[in-house]
């Protein structure tokens, strides 16, 4: 008994070994993660170092190290009442765009998942579909909208606009990730003397965390990062976001890089301090979507 035990402990050993073709291939992935990896952190550490460099040095060698870590770029930045002032606009539509595009796409998207009713289907198409139009296509009709609407010129009609052009988009994320919970939390709940809107908010609410905060932190980058239809729908200082003001560091004839780079980093800073807090939550509605119920 102990002599068989010995071979087929040789024998699982000598399976679990890895063969050239794994070490290879282990090689490969590693290899092709870590190209991906500085794709994605070069761009991040250039501007950074470059923010710290005066406009000599960024002109006369842009990937070479700054000669002394001037901080000179930051505080001219940081004096500026404009960059305060863009900074909030850009925080109150990014919020109010959040809090919108959760309310109406996580209702619609629980009765696509819970009821069949008649244009179902037609709905599914029609949002599929809202993928699909280039958004440039659109950026006459949304003016002539916005002007008769009065949403031009304001940071609410701003936030309101960045919601509905996430909807096809957060409304089919979260009914596929309403769709994999089960539908015996709802029943549950109904003989419990529950209503649908507090069975959706109270109950399914909680359970599908990790969908709602991939939505949102789409939301919030999405939000916080547009400029086109911001330099299209703002005219008023006062009302000018984040990226507007960053806009207007370039000059028509001179333009300060370092300063210009610097107030980059600045508002940048919000979205990957959002994606740390909640990159885990982000995890698991990815691995919970790529497995069904």
């Amino acid at each position: 008994m102990t002599i068989k035990r010995t071979r087929r402990d040789l024998l699982r050993a000598k399976r679990l070994r890895p063969t050239g073709k794994d070490v290879a291939f282990r090689l490969l992935r590693d290899f092709i993660l870590l190209f991906f990896l500085v794709m994605n952190l070069f761009p991040l550490i250039w501007l950074l170092v470059s923010a710290f460099k005066t406009n000599r040095e960024i002109l006369n060698s842009a990937l070479s190290w700054p000669e002394a870590f001037n901080f000179g770029n930051f505080l001219n930045v940081l004096s500026k009442p404009a960059i305060y002032r863009g900074f909030l606009n850009s925080l109150i539509a990014t919020v109010l765009s959040i809090v919108i595009n959760l309310a109406v796409c996580y209702m619609a998207a629980y009765c696509m998942s819970r009821y069949r009713f008649r244009f179902l289907k037609v709905l599914s198409v029609l949002l599929a579909f809202g993928l699909l139009v280039p958004v440039n296509s659109t950026i006459l009709p949304i003016k002539i909208l916005c002007d008769k609407l009065c949403l031009s010129n304001s940071v609410v009609g701003l936030s309101v606009l960045y919601a509905a052009l996430q909807i096809p988009m957060s409304t089919l994320i979260l009914e596929g990730h309403l769709s994999g919970i089960p539908k015996e939390l709802d029943e549950a709940a109904a003989i419990d003397g529950a209503s649908p809107l507090r069975t959706a908010v109270q109950i399914v609410g909680p359970v599908s965390k990790s969908g709602l905060v991939t939505v949102l932190i789409l939301q919030a980058v999405t939000s916080w990062n547009e400029f086109m239809f911001a330099m299209l729908l703002i005219s008023d200082e006062s009302q000018k976001t984040i990226q507007l003001v960053i806009h207007n560091f370039l000059g028509m004839y001179q333009t300060n890089y370092g300063s210009l780079f610097a107030a980059v980093i600045i508002a940048v800073i919000p979205m990957i301090v959002l994606f740390v807090v909640f990159q885990r939550r982000v995890i698991e509605a990815f691995t919970n979507g790529s497995v069904k119920q």
